[in-house]
């Protein structure tokens, strides 16, 4: 989630396994965050925010102040959560974040001290209701992305649905908010942000008792949202980068001319270019990449060739592999249980992997979610557990893509 940022830019990548400082947290007054640590958040990430992204709030007569209320938006930017404090100088925003970062320290002391709590992607947990309970008693403002992770495109994806269905019986209003220029400002996909102006439409409040039922204010909260962000209004387009290209191969993981995977690469942050055909492109600062003629073309819709391409395996029923990956079970109690190194396999059955005595298959249908942290990490959960894998050096959308299509019964081809 968009709070992911604050223990990077805090506490970079300290960590420590003091007993003292894994049961530590900050004293939280009667509204659940902390008088410490919100004005020292203030004086550190909002400047950052406004240094980098020049955020300017459009309607903030619809801005709330103060809870209890809901607060929801598109979400692709590490830095979305703190775009909509940028203006909210009484008190901190509220909410929910992935579990992933509550198992570092001191990241999870900065959190938990303003109130966030963490939750598993896409999977139900009834912990959270509580959780919300009690944040509505205190007041809260609370941010919820209800699509439940960054858009790794730009486009709208699909709300998860009990994120909506909480909207509707909590029955306290609901603040619609539009972020636009957080793609370009900082896609998924790329290692390093661009300087841009971003533009929050605050809209008006939704009720959710004024609505007849649950279906019409569920589509509103969605239309709220729904507009794809690879072509934000001109005055957000981000007007300087550093190496905008970096990363880019976590979203074309595939060349979009021959298939081959992993064939997109950049030398220099700047140039794409393919390892299996003669394609190269320069990348601007808005993610628009240049040919040799002058003639600008869309990622997007090179993301869409490739996702239109068939699935090839390439040995036996195995369609993707990785080796001496780093393996971790995830348990809500005790945090990542590292597993060791092994290797993984996705074949035409499911998950295939082995680490030391650890072996075993997770076939497709007991694949409830696919999660992605860190653009690095993928972690699937079944009913009785979530195992997760480093797949650093490899494109993890790739195989989260390749898994849902195998899921909704897919054939693969021997050869593309």
């Amino acid at each position: 989630m968009a709070i992911t940022f604050l223990a990077a830019f805090s506490f970079g990548h300290i960590t420590t396994d003091t007993v003292l400082l894994k049961k530590f947290s900050l004293r939280k007054n009667d509204r659940g965050y902390s008088d410490i640590s919100f004005p020292v958040l203030r004086k550190t990430i909002i400047p950052v925010t406004n240094w980098l992204f020049n955020p300017e709030i459009v309607n903030p007569e619809n801005m709330p102040q103060t809870g209890p209320c809901f607060i929801f938006g598109n979400h692709s930017n590490h830095f979305d959560a703190f775009l909509i404090n940028v203006k909210m100088t009484r008190e901190p925003t509220a909410g929910v974040m992935t579990r992933e970062q509550f198992h570092k320290t001191l990241p999870r002391i900065a959190m938990d001290s303003i109130g966030i709590v963490p939750t598993s992607k896409y999977i139900p947990e009834p912990g959270i209701v509580r959780d919300i309970f009690r944040m509505i008693d205190q007041k809260r403002m609370i941010v919820i992305f209800p699509e439940g992770g960054r858009r790794w495109d730009g486009r709208p994806k699909p709300f998860i649905e009990s994120t909506l269905k909480l909207f509707w019986k909590m029955r306290i209003p609901v603040h619609p908010v539009q972020i636009h220029g957080s793609y370009l400002g900082w896609p998924r996909w790329a290692d390093w942000p661009r300087k841009s102006r971003m533009e929050l439409h605050f809209l008006k409040q939704l009720d959710p008792g004024r609505y007849a039922d649950y279906e019409t204010f569920a589509q509103t909260c969605r239309e709220a949202v729904h507009f794809g962000e690879y072509d934000p209004p001109s005055s957000t387009h981000p007007y300087t980068s550093w190496r905008p290209a970096a990363g880019i191969s976590r979203l074309l993981y595939r060349c979009p001319v021959t298939g081959e995977s992993g064939a997109i690469f950049t030398p220099d942050g700047k140039k794409v270019r393919s390892h299996a055909c003669g394609l190269e492109y320069t990348m601007d600062h808005a993610s628009r990449l240049t040919d040799s003629h002058g003639e600008k073309h869309s990622i997007i819709e090179m993301y869409d060739q490739i996702n239109a391409m068939p699935i090839p395996k390439i040995d036996g029923d195995t369609i993707l592999r990785a080796e001496q990956r780093n393996f971790y079970r995830l348990d809500k109690h005790t945090g990542l249980v590292p597993l060791g190194k092994g290797s993984v396999s996705l074949t035409v059955h499911g998950i295939r992997y082995k680490s030391g005595s650890l072996s075993g298959e997770i076939p497709l249908e007991s694949i409830r979610a696919i999660s992605i942290e860190q653009n690095h990490k993928i972690a699937f959960s079944t009913d009785r557990e979530t195992l997760q894998v480093d797949l650093e050096g490899f494109s993890t959308l790739q195989w989260q893509e390749y898994i849902r299509r195998l899921k909704s019964d897919e054939k693969t081809v021997k050869r593309l």
